[in-house]
């Protein structure tokens, strides 16, 4: 099973999330929105948390890392706005 990782520059805790995961030896795929911003969406599409990191295996959605996060305006990332329900 591969991991889908979400990550941003700058994010701490996305750099010790992706440490942990190398250490371990985990196959993933990483998409850093700082340099794909059009993928914001897919993540704004599974979770309402506008915080990075976010892990997406098959069945499950994880936001942060050992409790920890960084926000979208904490790392300069524009979510599209929110449609209305």
């Amino acid at each position: 099973m591969t991991l889908t990782v979400y990550v941003a520059d700058g994010c701490p805790h996305c750099a010790a999330l992706l440490a942990d995961l190398a250490k371990r030896r985990v196959s993933l795929e990483v998409v850093n929105l700082s340099s794909m911003p059009g993928r914001i969406a897919d993540v704004v599409a599974v979770t309402w948390e506008r915080r990075l990191p976010v892990t997406i295996d098959h069945e499950r959605c994880s936001v942060g890392f050992q409790g920890r996060s960084s926000s979208f305006a904490e790392l300069g990332l524009q979510p599209p706005p929110r449609r209305a329900r």
